[in-house]
């Protein structure tokens, strides 16, 4: 992602198994240490549980985040100069707007996807 300028991207959940762990978000850790890249302390996303992932540490029910479920489009912005990262959730016909604050990557950061399983 841009290191100076706003990045936007957008993911559609298509199908998510029973199960299945699944974050989506940035990270500033090309080679996290874990196998469990969500543990890393450069990781900021939201999971399909009820957790939203701050420095790789889970933040259970915040903002009223209820997980992803199947059929979810979410629009990500990342802002460096402010160090935010937002994501606008669209699920059927309605739009949540949702955002984790403090997540500076001066490094430089990556869309990261984790899966525990195969989904599309």
């Amino acid at each position: 992602l841009h290191r100076s300028r706003p990045s936007k991207w957008q993911v559609e959940v298509l199908h998510l198994p029973y199960g299945c762990c699944m974050v989506l978000g940035i990270i500033g850790n090309r080679k996290p240490a874990s196998s469990s890249s969500y543990d890393d302390v450069t990781c900021f996303g939201w999971c399909n549980s009820s957790a939203v992932i701050e420095a790789g540490s889970y933040q259970w029910f915040l903002g009223s985040w209820d997980g992803w479920q199947a059929g979810d489009r979410g629009v990500f912005t990342y802002s460096p100069s402010e160090a935010t990262l937002s994501l606008r959730l669209l699920r059927g016909g309605g739009v949540r707007e949702f955002s984790i604050h403090n997540c500076s990557l001066p490094d430089g950061a990556f869309i990261h996807l984790y899966f525990s399983k195969e989904v599309t």
